[in-house]
């Protein structure tokens, strides 16, 4: 089992209970770092640090996260059945819609 930090307010690293964050994260410019993908510059990474040794965990927030679904890199392809669920998406936010849906589950909009 995975130990996450901000589940667990504990560092996986240390088991130190000191966790410091949200910290929205910036590049050299003084904007957020943006996550490569192809043709959008997504959104927000949020870490959460140890303060005992240095241990850190990003996160992407929600926006974010749906551009890394829709058009990330992955390391592993997706399963025949996970295909099968993901080729129809929402317009508005990206997230995958069963064939039955009416609205996305997501975010909420009309997907029929």
């Amino acid at each position: 089992m995975v130990m996450v930090m901000i589940f667990s307010n504990k560092c996986p690293k240390c088991n130190n209970s000191r966790i410091a964050g949200p910290h929205n994260v910036h590049g050299g410019d003084g904007h957020h770092v943006k996550i490569d993908l192809p043709g959008i510059k997504t959104a927000t990474l949020d870490s959460f640090t140890c303060v005992n040794c240095g241990y850190t965990e990003f996160y992407a927030d929600r926006i974010g996260l749906n551009n890394i679904k829709r058009d990330g890199r992955f390391l592993t392809p997706l399963s025949s059945q996970e295909t099968m669920h993901s080729k129809r998406r929402c317009i508005t936010c990206g997230s995958p819609v069963s064939p039955e849906d009416r609205f996305c589950l997501e975010c909420g909009s009309r997907v029929d």
